[in-house]
């Protein structure tokens, strides 16, 4: 009853936010990657290999391109789609907890804590691109689950699509390379055809990701390596700062350092057992091994694309959901330690740690607020017959640059066919 009621709070919490900061007008690059499945008019093969960035739009532009034409586009109603798809995912991580654990307690708090964080609006309701945030999360849970399947042969079957999928999904990515070692795990305990195609699969899914595949650096930085070497490091670290709420670049180094430790010890031990002789037919290292070892990879990614904007950037928001797989990875070891004092006190401490991250930042209450301000400032001058630039100049930018993304095109598209900002008019 707790944990249902703490995921039901929190879980409402979040659509009331979504609610009350959401504007039906895209943002920023939003007018880019829905060239994929709105502007670009593309077949499914090319939604889905549609690159954006760094990544590719996988799942997340198909379902832009099925579900969203139902609602006319409206970019309200799409954040209140990614919050629902915020709960499934809770839903999974909870039901994840109890095929591995075989019960629900009280600490299963940590679950709904960690994820439905209101450090992930940027994702949810700012610039809400269905591939980069909660769906390859959602994704990434769902292949833990997979792990856990008792049909073998329908087990490794679902691996080996999962893991297509989501390596294709923003960021999910990272998967696609813990995929192959963990079946070669599986292959050497037992030998057979069957696992050696699923194997060969997951290695050729990963080659085919990289099959025209454009270098396009996000971040604008003239080199990996502009920032001093110290600077990587203290971005590490924030980066596992931040799900505790810790939101500094001084004092919370340190514990961020710590918690990337524990996050890297849990790798370690996992994978050790994944690679060793006697991998066995439990699931818990395989799951361990995949949160772990994805949340570390992420981090490492971004620590290097990134730390040459500033520290700052360690916290941004639209990284939080991807972090959340590093304490869910901490959470279901703590319930593996064996010390009697120690298993029952680490699961506790969790749910104490994460209680700052429930909190909206007055940061992030800013943020939201300016941004809300803007886009719905920039929606009502041009539904009252203005320019585009002109409402540039009165409320702010809705893109860096309108000629580059032939804005005024999509925007005449829109008005067109009554999609967006214009499917409310009459």
């Amino acid at each position: 009853m707790l944990v249902a009621m703490v995921f039901a709070a929190l879980a409402w919490r979040l659509f009331r936010l979504a609610a009350q900061y959401a504007v039906n007008i895209f943002f920023w690059d939003q007018w880019d990657f829905n060239d994929a499945s709105l502007f670009g008019h593309r077949s499914v093969w090319g939604i889905f290999r549609f690159q954006h960035g760094p990544h590719r739009q996988g799942m997340g532009g198909l379902l832009a391109a099925l579900v969203e034409p139902w609602f006319q586009w409206n970019s309200r109603t799409e954040a209140f789609l990614v919050t629902g798809i915020v709960v499934v995912a809770g839903l999974s991580m909870l039901l994840l907890k109890y095929r591995l654990f075989g019960a629900l307690t009280w600490t299963d708090v940590t679950i709904p804590m960690l994820l439905f964080t209101p450090a992930q609006w940027e994702s949810d309701w700012n610039t809400v691109n269905l591939a980069h945030g909660i769906l390859p999360v959602l994704l990434v849970v769902l292949y833990c689950l997979a792990w856990t399947w008792r049909n073998e042969r329908f087990k490794y079957a679902l691996i080996t699509g999962l893991n297509f999928v989501t390596l294709y999904t923003g960021f999910g990515f990272f998967l696609g390379l813990l995929t192959p070692p963990l079946l070669l795990a599986k292959y050497r305990e037992k030998r057979g055809p069957y696992l050696s195609v699923c194997l060969a699969l997951s290695i050729v899914s990963l080659a085919s990701f990289f099959v025209n595949y454009r270098n396009q650096d996000a971040s604008g930085c003239p080199s990996i390596l502009a920032a001093p070497l110290t600077d990587y490091l203290r971005y590490f670290g924030l980066m596992f700062a931040s799900p505790f709420g810790l939101r500094g670049i001084g004092g919370a180094v340190v514990p961020g350092l710590v918690a990337m430790a524990a996050v890297a010890g849990v790798a370690a031990v996992s994978w050790k057992h994944v690679l060793g002789k006697s991998f066995g037919p439990r699931a818990l290292y395989a799951v361990l091994a995949t949160l772990s070892g994805y949340a570390i990879l992420f981090c490492l990614a971004t620590s290097i694309g990134r730390t040459c904007i500033g520290l700052d950037e360690a916290h941004s928001s639209r990284y939080a959901i991807y972090k959340q797989l590093a304490i869910l990875s901490l959470y279901f070891w703590a319930l593996t330690v064996r010390q009697p004092n120690w298993r029952k006190a680490l699961p506790w401490a969790l749910p104490a740690l994460l209680v700052p991250s429930l909190f909206v930042t007055p940061g992030d209450r800013q943020n939201m607020s300016d941004f809300f301000q803007l886009k719905s400032g920039w929606r009502a001058c041009y539904l009252s017959g203005k320019t585009a630039d002109q409402c540039d100049d009165e409320n702010g930018a809705i893109h860096p640059d309108p000629d580059g993304t032939h804005l005024q095109q999509k925007l005449d598209y829109l008005r067109a066919t009554r999609q967006n900002l214009f499917s409310e008019t009459h």
